[in-house]
């Protein structure tokens, strides 16, 4: 197994065991449990798609997981989205039109990627390295979608921390730290090179990814005890 599909593995490993501590805390009635469970499964998804797509078993394989991995990192940011709405405390309602637009592009982008995965993906080759082919106009619009989720998670928690009673200060810093950090290497790695090919690099995306879980995890859970 290369280094880039190990830490591509040992961080999907330890996404999974924060997502089942979490969850298992129960997510019924806490958003922040329900949210996170739902941030560290997703990013666990999302590396064993790249851990698939780099190994380039197949053609096809290679062009579906090159399209699995997008609506599952789409599925990261809304988990951050609402993650930052509810931590460390609620401090809006999100709109109901918000929360539909939100669910049909979800579901749009899903079926789309999964079933239509050869419209996105039209081209791809395992030979002499795994490389794909975006369908251009498709991904302008995911990206887009992408960004605004990633400033409107960071808007808000500028906000929190803006508005906080000093003990809340520096959990809200620190997690806008980490968030704003995930979401740029995530989207610089696994975003912008990806379209261009440049997959050496797609385990990064998933290792800062990991940081930001893990300073999340820390401040949400350990740092109560």
């Amino acid at each position: 197994m290369s280094i880039q599909n190990l830490v591509l593995l040992i961080a999907g490993v330890i996404n999974l065991i924060m997502s089942f501590i979490v969850f298992n805390r129960g997510v019924k009635n806490n958003k922040i449990n329900r949210y996170f469970s739902l941030l560290t499964f997703f990013t666990f998804l999302w590396g064993v798609g790249l851990i698939l797509f780099n190994y380039g078993i197949s053609i096809e394989l290679s062009r579906f997981f090159a399209s699995f991995i997008y609506p599952v990192a789409l599925m990261i940011l809304v988990s951050v989205f609402y993650l930052t709405v509810y931590f460390p405390y609620k401090s809006f309602e999100v709109s109901t039109l918000y929360k539909i637009l939100v669910i049909i592009f979800s579901l749009f982008f899903t079926i789309f990627c999964l079933w239509g995965y050869k419209i996105f993906v039209p081209e791809a080759a395992i030979l002499p390295v795994v490389s794909v082919v975006y369908e251009p106009w498709s991904y302008l619009l995911y990206t887009i979608i992408l960004i605004t989720l990633m400033l409107a998670s960071i808007i808000i928690l500028f906000s929190k921390f803006f508005k906080a009673e000093k003990p809340f200060k520096l959990s809200l810093k620190l997690t806008l730290i980490a968030i704003i950090m995930g979401s740029v290497a995530g989207s610089y790695f696994n975003l912008f090179l990806m379209y261009f090919n440049h997959n050496n690099y797609n385990h990064l995306g998933p290792l800062f990814t990991l940081l930001m879980n893990g300073s999340v995890f820390y401040l949400i859970f350990l740092s109560k005890k």
